[in-house]
């Protein structure tokens, strides 16, 4: 195989993985938001726009071949960043999910694997620009074209579902793969042992996610209300300088349950995320800050 052929491979690889991430984020783009913060800095949520619309242009750049050493360049220095920024929330601010695909979430993977991907990723990347000195063409008419129609309608996704799932929590509530599920064939039955007679709100947090704060004043009142006969909620294991200060805070009236990175991933590695679970059956999932009582209530009426 000729060195420039195998360039052209590793381009339209790499274009795909780009295009992959960024439309799966387009779709999403609220949730995707939401995972910046939890980084520990509201104002990273102004980024996923930008970064879904990156992601778009080097995919698009990459998949036509066009000034790929200067694209190449720019798009190993974004990976470089996104990986140091994803390993700084692992360690320190308990984020298990780098949100990548969004919502083609069946393309994420471990903490683990997610870092060897962008290994990967990175390799390709300085292979491309070290070897694509024959490759520094513009895009042609129909190219022109294409580009442009990918983008208008990544931005156009992108900007519908951030604003209307930033105005509208409840628009979580009739979504997830688990609804319908019993509950005794999901992950949630390596959690608590539920009873059929009985319903339950769980709520799945991180101590790091602000999104997850601003949902328990909603979530202590959803027993009084009759969301639910029992509310809990399971989190990763914190150090307990922040579990005691949650509790000075917030003096939850729920349980709290505890329990390692590795067997809360199973159930999610998104935060918050909460389930509804009436007659050992999933009814409701929810991805996101939790809605008022009244609110959520009112739904289930």
């Amino acid at each position: 195989m000729s060195k420039s052929y195998l360039i052209k491979i590793l381009s339209l690889l790499a274009g795909i993985v780009f295009l992959l991430s960024g439309i799966g984020k387009s779709i999403e783009a609220y949730e995707f938001s939401q995972i910046l913060a939890q980084y520990g800095f509201e104002a990273f949520r102004v980024l996923a726009p930008f970064i879904i619309v990156f992601e778009i242009i080097v995919g698009l750049l990459l998949f036509f071949h066009i000034q790929l050493k200067q694209v190449s360049l720019v798009a190993l220095c974004f990976v470089v960043v996104l990986s140091l920024t994803y390993l700084f929330g692992y360690f320190f601010a308990n984020v298990t999910d780098c949100g990548c695909f969004g919502y083609l979430s069946f393309l994420n993977m471990s903490p683990f694997f997610t870092l060897i991907r962008n290994l990967f990723l990175g390799g390709i990347l300085l292979y491309i620009f070290l070897k694509s000195e024959n490759f520094q063409k513009l895009p042609d008419k129909s190219e022109t074209m294409i580009v442009i129609c990918i983008l208008c309608s990544t931005c156009f996704v992108t900007g519908y579902t951030y604003e209307e799932n930033k105005a509208d929590v409840t628009h979580y509530v009739v979504k997830g793969k688990n609804i319908g599920v019993n509950v005794e064939n999901s992950a949630l039955s390596e959690f608590i042992n539920f009873s059929e007679d009985s319903t339950y709100f769980v709520f799945v947090f991180s101590y790091s996610c602000p999104h997850c704060y601003n949902s328990i004043e909603n979530l202590k009142q959803y027993e009084r209300l009759g969301v639910a006969d029992h509310v809990i909620a399971l989190s990763l294991i914190p150090d307990s300088t922040k579990s005691k200060k949650f509790i000075e805070v917030f003096s939850p009236n729920f349980l709290i349950k505890h329990y390692p990175s590795e067997q809360i991933i199973r159930l999610t590695n998104r935060f918050p995320v909460s389930y509804l679970i009436k007659n050992n059956e999933i009814r409701m999932e929810i991805h996101g800050t939790l809605p008022c009582g009244y609110l959520l209530s009112d739904k289930l009426d």
